[in-house]
């Protein structure tokens, strides 16, 4: 054997114990609170910030690109090395593409994959998710309802939709300067990008992603306005080390609230009081309907301008993404799949019940 195929299987090997390392510390989510999401995480992510923070476009989808391409060409040089009989040029393409996706997966972990295995959000900001009743979810539905309602009279989203990348601009800075979770959320990297085309990443059903090998985060600027504000926020969550989806929904919720400009907190508003209108629907159909009757025809018009946008992309690729992600986010300690951004809406209401002091 050549010392380059032995250097390749000793990568291999190196990787594979590597991975196994990484699956023993993913059981511990008190040292990788401690050690990594608040020791290892806050100051690494200086790297890609200096490296890619400053670029304006995306690398992170050049990166995606790029490896795909390598994988394409070496699977069709292993298939066709295989069939002439080139067994140790087929081994080399075998090992290329075995070590590419093996080295991925480590640093896939290491560079921001470990946050999915941290504390809850809960106990970080001490919320009793337990117990919760439905009189409670619907005495805050209440307020979310006319919240919403409220909102959308004093604000106008058409007057937004030329100004998406200021909207952007103006979170990052607000996040930024946010102190809310200051305790257990890294600060060396707080901004986002567009996809470096909005159209084909809206084939994919994606209004927001973030990317765990550059650490960039990207918000879908062709979709309505009015749901750019809670995806922006919702993505920087991630970005500062928040790997669950309903976590970070719950972060952009809290985040929005706060804000002094209406059109950013009607869009927190909008999107958590749908998220607990379909809930609610899943357990009680008609009383879902009732409240849901309670919008306003204007809250009902941006619903319908958004399901109109995404209706015009839906197909067989959403539905591959959508299948490929639920897996995904099974894979990384949320067994709910996709289901799991609903989740969001026990950390509303266990929030909405400590702040009127009905729980401590």
């Amino acid at each position: 054997m050549e010392k380059r195929d032995r250097i390749a299987g000793s990568t291999a090997v190196l990787l594979l114990i590597g991975i196994f390392l990484i699956s023993l510390i993913e059981k511990n989510s008190l040292w990788i609170e401690v050690f990594y999401a608040r020791g290892f995480y806050r100051f690494y992510s200086y790297v890609p910030r200096i490296i890619f923070g400053y670029i304006p476009f995306s690398l992170g989808d050049l990166f995606y690109v790029t490896v795909v391409i390598f994988l394409f060409y070496f699977a069709v040089k292993l298939i066709g090395n295989l069939w002439k009989g080139r067994w140790k040029a087929s081994f080399r393409s075998l090992m290329f593409i075995i070590n590419l996706i093996l080295g991925l997966y480590v640093f896939f972990y290491l560079s921001w994959g470990l946050n999915y295995y941290r504390k809850p959000i809960s106990t970080n900001v001490q919320l009793q998710v337990d117990s919760l009743k439905l009189a409670d979810y619907l005495v805050v539905l209440n307020g979310f309802l006319d919240s919403t309602n409220s909102l959308r009279e004093t604000v106008d989203p058409s007057q937004w939709e030329q100004h998406k990348n200021s909207i952007r601009e103006d979170l990052n800075k607000w996040v930024g300067q946010d102190t809310t979770f200051a305790d257990f959320l890294s600060r060396a990297h707080i901004g986002t990008k567009s996809p470096l085309n909005s159209r084909i990443v809206s084939l994919f059903g994606v209004s927001g992603y973030f990317n765990p090998f550059t650490h960039e985060a990207q918000v879908n600027t062709a979709m309505p306005a009015t749901f750019i504000p809670f995806t922006t926020v919702h993505e920087l969550a991630h970005q500062q080390g928040i790997g669950f989806e309903d976590e970070a929904n719950f972060i952009a919720f809290v985040r929005l609230e706060q804000h002094p400009q209406n059109f950013y907190r009607y869009s927190a508003y909008l999107q958590t009081t749908l998220y607990m209108l379909r809930e609610l629907k899943g357990m009680y159909p008609d009383l879902g309907k009732d409240y849901k009757g309670r919008l306003s025809a204007k809250v009902l018009n941006d619903m319908e301008k958004e399901r109109y946008f995404w209706s015009q992309y839906t197909g067989w690729v959403d539905d591959v993404m959508g299948i490929f992600y639920n897996q995904y986010l099974k894979h990384n300690n949320q067994q709910e799949g996709i289901a799991r951004y609903d989740r969001m809406t026990r950390l509303v209401l266990a929030y909405e019940l400590k702040k009127r002091g009905c729980r401590e």
